[in-house]
């Protein structure tokens, strides 16, 4: 019996979830102006070693995306082959595309370059969480060599899951 309830609350608990997660479809705008392109460094609480307990959010670089390369990125997130099912347990991001529509935030997506996460959230509000193919990785990594943010990101150690 105690099996039962617990099978049921697991159950229960999981279509509640998948219910409210929303697909990439229906958050992604179709038209974005530009997408601001932050390159960080971030090493919170949870990737903190007991010899350096001190937090680090650096901005190592930045680049403006606009025009075809705007458009470019819009339908690769867009694309249902840029994600595997999945997700890493660590929160951490490295990348974060911020896009714009008529001088709006209209998305915003984190992406970790070590555990290949990805949370895009719309309204100010996350709405879709899960991880990138190795098809998005090789794009991301052609996209931040283009842009000369690669090497930067690579002495961090951070690329492990897109290289």
């Amino acid at each position: 019996m105690r099996s039962f309830i617990s099978l049921f609350i697991i159950l229960f608990l999981s279509m509640a979830a998948t219910a409210q997660r929303k697909t990439t479809s229906e958050l992604i705008p179709t038209q974005v102006d530009s997408i601001r392109l932050n390159v960080e460094l971030n090493r919170e609480k949870e990737m903190l070693s007991p010899v350096n307990e001190t937090e680090v959010h650096e901005l190592l670089g930045s680049s403006l995306l606009v025009g075809k390369d705007a458009k470019k990125f819009i339908k690769r997130i867009g694309a249902k082959s840029s994600y595997v099912n999945g997700r890493a347990l660590l929160t951490h991001h490295s990348l974060v595309f911020i896009c714009y529509s008529k001088e709006n935030v209209a998305l915003t997506v984190q992406i970790s370059t070590f555990t290949r996460n990805i949370n895009i959230y719309n309204d100010g509000s996350e709405g879709f969480f899960g991880k990138i193919s190795k098809k998005m990785s090789n794009y991301l990594v052609k996209l931040l060599v283009r842009l000369n943010l690669y090497n930067r990101l690579a002495e961090t150690g951070d690329t492990e899951g897109i290289e």
